[in-house]
């Protein structure tokens, strides 16, 4: 419903104050009108509309749209936390660094809330940025609830591209990772299995899936320091339209019993099965 209605004098004038670079958000406030009615009229003067990213920049020259950046801190290194932040993003996680929409962003999606808070809690602990905590309830029949965390630093995220492209089939174990000590190893190894890792009850063994058959190699190179053994296999799919994909699997009990002792899961139901296969074991498990 239209609050107040338009004069001749205020349409005309329409076309300047939007080529200033005024939003036609701000232009009905000014009007006190609908912003409905501010399009039409601007459509109606035949005025191209800007795009959401010019949009943008002019919001932040006229200081409507504040850009609040977040600062990490200075000298920064692998340690704990980072290796555990690389592993997630080699699988599950993501960075986005997007110039055109100024979106910088590490995020993780998944249905499992223990994961999510997980890797909030690390992401907070290392760039001392808080980042969000949301759930998203699905929209489509059948697909599961998810939990999503967003860290929102440009410095952050050119920071992790630093040690890597984790694109989804080109990613890598970065350098750092690989000439690191043994429990920056299973803390990376941690972060990726709590990604792409599961557990086969019946069959009582250990996997992860990718469809990065480098990326999953260099995976088990890590194992290979920590004396587990695995095997990579294809897995048939046939599904049209779908990606090659590749699992690794670790079947035997000794190396089952070396992931349960040095990495293990972070998500409560995938640990609890494996916990079961050692029932008098103590959890000796490096987080």
């Amino acid at each position: 419903m239209v609050k107040r209605k338009l004069t001749s004098e205020d349409i005309f004038s329409l076309v300047d104050l939007y080529n200033s670079g005024l939003s036609s958000w701000a232009i009905a406030r000014r009007f006190d009108t609908c912003h409905s009615n501010i399009l039409h009229h601007l459509e109606k003067l035949n005025v191209e509309r800007r795009d959401r990213s010019s949009a943008a920049k002019e919001g932040v020259k006229a200081g409507r749209i504040i850009i609040k950046k977040h600062k990490i801190p200075e000298n920064l290194k692998l340690n704990e936390n980072l290796s555990y932040i690389l592993g997630v993003i080699a699988g599950d996680g993501c960075v986005s660094y997007n110039t055109d929409f100024r979106r910088y962003q590490i995020c993780l999606a998944a249905i499992d809330k223990d994961f999510v808070d997980k890797f909030r809690e690390v992401l907070s602990n290392f760039f001392k940025i808080n980042p969000t905590n949301e759930f998203r309830k699905s929209k489509v029949k059948n697909w599961s609830d998810q939990y999503w965390t967003r860290l929102c630093s440009k410095e952050a995220c050119s920071f992790i591209n630093s040690f890597g492209d984790f694109k989804g089939d080109i990613w890598r174990v970065p350098d750092a990772i690989k000439n690191s000590n043994f429990k920056i190893k299973c803390l990376f190894l941690k972060g990726f299995f709590d990604s792409e890792g599961e557990v086969d009850k019946k069959s009582g063994r250990v996997g992860a899936t990718s469809m990065n058959l480098e990326g999953l190699m260099e995976v088990g190179d890590l194992l290979s320091d920590l004396k587990i053994r695995f095997t990579i296999i294809k897995r048939k799919d046939l599904r049209p339209n779908t990606s090659q994909k590749y699992v690794l699997r670790i079947h035997d009990k000794a190396s089952i019993k070396l992931f349960y002792e040095l990495i293990g899961f972070t998500i409560n139901r995938k640990q609890n099965i494996l916990k079961a296969m050692f029932p008098r074991d103590r959890d000796r498990l490096v987080l």
